[in-house]
């Protein structure tokens, strides 16, 4: 299971350099804007140090627009960078600065690590993509008798459908897929998956999910009474069925993990990951317009954490 969704990671595997860090005696954020996202995530963040020995553990904030401070992330032992724009501008630091993104799809981590030139090492990321095994176990927790999942692909995310395709054998579903390479063929080829799925499955491209799409996109499921499973809190309250999702205090304590860990013993950033902890969303009106029975959140975690935890083993096993 692992192994498939580091196969992700393409240039992990080329470019996994041994370019040691030292010892952080302090942290740059670095964000392209204050919103309620980055408030929270350094909120927490700096709760996490602060609830460990690291609390004098020194965290700066930079807005991208305070260019004369940047010098102060150039010189930091660990940058974070919140959101694509700040880990583009992170990535033209000098090299021998850590840099760990956050809030960052995978396919634009690999877009600005290949620009940059930089190495894995010490450029790395907690990536915003929740893990497509993860959604699919979702999808079978709450539909234990579906067996096909529709998913529309743009030209970003359209890489990832072998892998995506694999990992739904793995779980019994059949994955009916229709690529979209403009926005008219959108709700035309939609409606193709839905009359033929049980289920749509939301995976990030920003041509096929975007503001000005969402609601058509889940207007046009609901009316052909076939669930969506979103990949944001945002999209279970405007009408998605459920989603698994990490909050900015999850990839917080995430992201305290790694700087702690380096902060105390001098090593590598790992390489780029997906979100640790999650958190399940659930729209109990939409539930009850499809007429689909459905457990409460805390049951649908458990019950997903249960199925990780027997993956994980079973992964160690086969290893073995």
């Amino acid at each position: 299971m692992f192994s498939k969704w580091l196969a992700c990671f393409a240039l992990v595997l080329g470019l996994f350099a041994p370019v040691f860090a030292q010892a952080y005696t302090g942290v740059t954020i670095l964000m392209s804007a204050p919103s309620p996202a980055n408030s929270e995530f350094i909120e927490n963040f700096k709760n996490e140090l602060a609830s460990t020995k690291n609390a004098n553990l020194r965290v700066n904030v930079i807005v991208l627009q305070e260019t004369e401070k940047l010098i102060v992330a150039e010189n930091s032992e660990l940058v974070i960078a919140l959101g694509v724009k700040a880990l583009e501008a992170a990535s033209r630091l000098q090299h021998t600065t850590p840099v760990l993104g956050v809030f960052t799809p995978l396919p634009a981590f690999n877009e600005v690590l290949a620009k940059s030139r930089r190495e894995l090492g010490n450029f790395s990321a907690i990536v915003l993509d929740q893990p497509y095994w993860r959604q699919l176990s979702l999808i079978r927790a709450v539909l234990p008798d579906a067996k096909k999942v529709g998913i529309l692909f743009g030209s970003v995310s359209s890489q990832y459908i072998e892998i995506i395709k694999e990992e739904g054998e793995e779980r019994a579903f059949s994955i009916v897929d229709e690529s979209v390479t403009q926005e008219a063929d959108l709700i035309p080829k939609l409606k193709i998956l839905l009359e033929s799925t049980d289920a749509l499955l939301a995976i990030p491209d920003r041509l096929v999910y975007n503001r000005e799409t969402a609601e058509s996109i889940l207007l046009t499921s609901y009316r052909h009474q076939k669930p969506m499973f979103g990949y944001s809190q945002s999209y279970v309250r405007a009408g998605a069925l459920a989603s698994v999702y990490s909050s900015s205090k999850q990839v917080a304590m995430q992201a305290a993990e790694i700087a702690i860990k380096s902060q105390l013993a001098p090593s590598l950033l790992p390489p780029p990951q997906v979100p640790e902890y999650f958190s399940i969303s659930v729209n109990n009106q939409v539930a009850h317009s499809l007429n689909i029975p459905l457990m409460d959140e805390a049951m649908l975690y458990k019950k997903m954490l249960e199925a990780e935890t027997l993956e994980v083993m079973e992964h160690e096993k086969t290893k073995h």
